[in-house]
């Protein structure tokens, strides 16, 4: 039986965590049989037997810059179904690997004096609401996705704005300099996790495990770690509070915009 092949265009999807977003969206329809991302283009190709229009309206309700780039028709047997008992174990193994950091992140932050460890940890937690809602929806049609997804954003909003609050707070009172050498190593133990995830979510696209190194280091996820040690860097030389409380900043703002895309899958 011949089944459509459609690309999508996904300009703002640069990461692990959006690609889910991507899934989750689609996850209501029965005909999809296969999701494939490539980062380096930002594209998605999609093999289902649905109205391509249709699979375009669900994924521009996320606001990613999305368009339909082409539909062809292909044999069934021109492709292979993705194993999704591997992809649940993957998705299960990420969802912990960013649990447990934003609960070390968060209480290195407090322990550090650090904003940027707190934001990137409620980052993390930002993700394993992702990761969540995806390893729900996987092979079937989620019936409480939206409930769900409306409360994970609403407490992802909720905690942002306590992190913005403490940005504030520590703006205030800011007779004090982080524990530079305890933000770098959590900070580097970040990375390795976030590299470590990366990894395991190529999988699921059977990609190399080698991917190119442009691909891996241009991913948000990457991009804010690595954001964070050049911040730990400064408050060691200038011995100052302020990179730390910038790159804190930058990061709530980008947990708060990630937790209106996750109530975009809500309505």
């Amino acid at each position: 039986m011949a089944k459509i092949e459609s690309i999508f265009q996904i300009n703002k999807m640069d990461c692990p965590s959006e690609e889910q977003l991507v899934r989750m969206a689609l996850s209501d329809f029965k005909k999809v049989d296969l999701m494939t991302v490539d980062f380096d283009k930002r594209q998605a190709k999609i093999i289902h037997e649905e109205d391509s229009q249709a699979l375009f309206s669900a994924i521009d309700t996320l606001n990613l810059d999305a368009h339909l780039v082409s539909d062809k028709e292909i044999n069934e047997d021109s492709f292979s179904s993705g194993n999704q008992e591997i992809q649940g174990v993957i998705l299960g193994q990420v969802l912990l690997i960013n649990l447990t950091f934003f609960i070390i992140e968060v209480l290195s932050g407090y322990l550090f004096k650090s904003v940027g460890l707190s934001a990137d940890g409620l980052d993390m937690l930002a993700d394993s609401f992702v990761y969540l809602l995806a390893l729900l929806s996987i092979g079937k049609p989620f019936k409480n996705k939206k409930r769900v997804a409306a409360l994970a954003g609403y407490l992802q909003m909720f905690l942002a704005t306590i992190g913005f609050s403490q940005v504030i707070f520590r703006v205030i009172n800011h007779d004090y300099v982080p524990n530079s050498y305890g933000m770098l190593f959590v900070a580097i133990l970040a990375l390795a996790a976030n590299l470590v995830s990366y990894l395991f979510l190529a999988k699921t696209n059977q990609e190399e495990v080698h991917m190119k190194a442009s691909k891996i280091f241009t991913s948000n996820d990457i991009v804010i770690n690595l954001g964070l040690i050049v911040s730990t860097v400064l408050v060691h030389l200038l011995h100052s509070p302020i990179p730390d409380l910038l790159i804190g900043t930058i990061v709530f703002a980008i947990v708060l915009k990630g937790a209106f895309k996750i109530l975009s899958i809500s309505k």
